[in-house]
């Protein structure tokens, strides 16, 4: 079972990827062809059962057009909550049956890992930090299930979208894609609309997982936004390497680069330093 969500989700991811690309380099229309192939496979796929790769082909080919009409970075990755949220609303409404479905599945998976929790607190675990976890364990629902697979979704999405970007400047013009990267940055209007939705989706009872929709694209930002001060300010990579490690064990600093690329928005912090070196 394992296995076969692996290789679902990297079919989807490459295979997406690859739709993306005829659209960044040939359009929508003139790849009419090839998204339609693609879109017959993956709606094959759905109807077994498996939504990932149809969902993934339409939200990222989407994405895809947005990049190409407006060749911004920006403009996309604040376009991109919306994208992912207007699926997961379809799913809600349109797609009932099949969310009652895999909310079934997740209330079993639910239920194992509590049985297994408690075992484990009774064999020796710490009863009282057992308990505190399942009490903050927010209820299982269908607006939170629906949240947790947009928030799956988006990174499937985005990782589709920036790997066919990444070949299409390996392609066509090499380095472009780190130029781009290191150029990305939210205006005050995105950061504006971002937060905007962050904290509606906070304040909205059994919503809370949505606004890591609206958190992903400025964290994103903030990546981006380190790895242009490592390379402006000429510093080696063992400085990327620590703060991926910080990244991924110390949860305060999550909402320390968020802070930053609201700040960033403001204040440019590239142009600056760019000033300076000169």
């Amino acid at each position: 079972m394992f296995l076969v969500t692996v290789l679902t989700l990297l079919l989807a991811w490459l295979g997406c990827a690859a739709v993306a690309l005829v659209i960044l380099r040939r359009g929508l229309q003139a790849s009419a062809s090839v998204f339609l192939l693609v879109l017959l496979l993956a709606a094959v796929w759905a109807y077994t059962g498996n939504i990932i790769p149809l969902s993934t082909l339409l939200c990222t080919s989407a994405l895809a057009v947005a990049l190409r009409m407006t060749r911004s970075w920006s403009i996309v990755i604040t376009l991109t909550p919306f994208v992912i949220m207007t699926w997961a609303v379809a799913l809600l409404v349109f797609a009932s049956d099949y969310v009652a479905q895999l909310l079934v599945y997740a209330e079993q998976g639910l239920d194992v890992f509590k049985e297994q929790l408690a075992l484990a607190s009774a064999n020796g675990g710490n009863k009282d930090v057992a308990e505190q976890l399942l009490a903050q364990m927010p209820p299982l629902t269908a607006a939170h299930l629906v949240g947790n697979l947009a928030f799956m979704q988006m990174l499937l999405t985005l990782m589709s979208l920036l790997t066919a970007r990444w070949w299409q400047a390996k392609l066509y013009n090499p380095g472009g894609f780190q130029q781009e990267f290191y150029q990305l940055r939210l205006s005050r209007a995105n950061i504006l609309v971002l937060v905007a939705g962050l904290v509606l989706f906070s304040i909205i009872e059994g919503y809370h997982q949505w606004t890591w929709l609206f958190a992903i694209p400025i964290i994103i930002v903030g990546i981006a936004l380190i790895h242009a001060l490592v390379a402006l300010k000429q510093l080696s990579r063992p400085w990327l390497i620590g703060f991926y490690l910080l990244f991924v064990t110390f949860a305060p600093i999550v909402p320390l680069l968020m802070m930053a690329v609201i700040a960033d928005s403001a204040l440019d912090f590239r142009s600056r330093i760019s000033k300076d070196i000169r």
